[in-house]
């Protein structure tokens, strides 16, 4: 009787082992399952983290944009009147007298603006011209200076004679 009774705890225990080593290999499965399930979802969060993280760079470029529109660009409804006004006051910070100005007028169409370019002479020191672009410089709207040309190099004392060219910008 103990024999038949150690032969049924032998076939118990290795019933019990075979459903042990199942058990534990569709553990081990499902376990994998688990972490891939994890390691997708961790991707997909880390692509949702970018993807705000985009959304917010092109908020705030959009904000950005939106304050050079109305601090650093010139309003299309003002017309010239304005970019004429403030390159008096340029002139009237740097200390420099200019009379002669040229305005020319272009539509970017690409670009879906309105770019206004004055030209004028400057005659005086280097120190003077350099007073002149650091006020252009500081100036708080934007304007780009396009072209410097020296048309004359003065020896000695001679007076510096230049001409700048600087574009003003519309409907951006």
């Amino acid at each position: 009787m103990l024999g038949r009774l150690g032969l049924a705890a032998l076939i118990a225990l290795i019933a019990a082992l075979a459903l042990f080593v199942r058990f534990r290999v569709g553990l081990d499965k499902e376990r994998t399952a688990s972490f891939r399930l994890h390691e997708a979802s961790q991707r997909t969060l880390q692509a949702r983290d970018k993807a705000k993280a985009q959304w917010k760079l092109w908020e705030d470029g959009e904000r950005d944009l939106a304050e050079l529109r109305t601090g650093y660009f010139y309003e299309e409804s003002a017309g010239g009147q304005t970019l004429r006004q403030d390159v008096q006051q340029i002139f009237a910070q740097a200390g420099t007298n200019i009379t002669a100005i040229d305005y020319g007028y272009s539509d970017l169409e690409k670009e879906k603006v309105r770019k206004t370019v004055v030209s004028f002479t400057y005659m005086g020191t280097y120190a003077g011209l350099k007073r002149l672009l650091v006020v252009i410089e500081d100036f708080p709207k934007f304007l780009v200076i396009e072209k410097v040309e020296f048309p004359r190099t003065g020896a000695g004392g001679d007076r510096l004679n230049c001409k700048l060219t600087l574009a003003g910008y519309y409907g951006i």
